[in-house]
């Protein structure tokens, strides 16, 4: 059986509601998934999935999510050769770096060697009202792991 991991970084609430969708288009593909917090999981562990999913909200001036800080750092570490990935995540269009932080860990995924097989998915403004399209969004990602 396939497996994915989506490992996600959620101050307000809003990245793991996503997340969770995101998992449930993959669960209805026959997809095996866990969802973790990135401040409960290493980024060795990444290496026992054949699908990775990142979801990070951007803060400040297009920085990461607290919790995904020192995950993007130790990332540095390891090799993803193989592996197929695909990030997501939630903004504001009304900030000029509006979801740098997707773009800094599908940057960092590249760097490991992983393969990026969908285009990034970037939520502008209120999530709930996204969250069909997102489920599709996770449908798109297990037809193609």
């Amino acid at each position: 059986m396939t497996k994915a991991i989506i490992v996600y970084g959620s101050t307000t609430g809003n990245t793991e509601t996503l997340s969770k969708s995101v998992g449930e288009g993959l669960k209805d593909l026959g997809v095996e998934v866990l969802v973790k917090n990135a401040a409960q999981v290493t980024p060795e562990e990444l290496k026992d999935y054949d699908g990775i999913i990142l979801g990070c909200s951007t803060w400040g001036d297009g920085e990461l999510q607290d919790d995904f800080v020192s995950f993007e750092e130790e990332m540095g570490k390891i090799r993803l050769d193989g592996k197929k990935a695909a990030c997501f995540g939630p903004g504001d269009s009304m900030y000029p770096q509006f979801c740098k932080a997707i773009d800094i860990l599908e940057d960092k995924l590249k760097e490991c060697g992983a393969e990026i097989i969908m285009d990034s998915l970037k939520i502008d403004g209120d999530v709930e009202s996204e969250l069909e399209k997102v489920k599709d969004w996770g449908k798109e990602i297990a037809g193609k792991l």
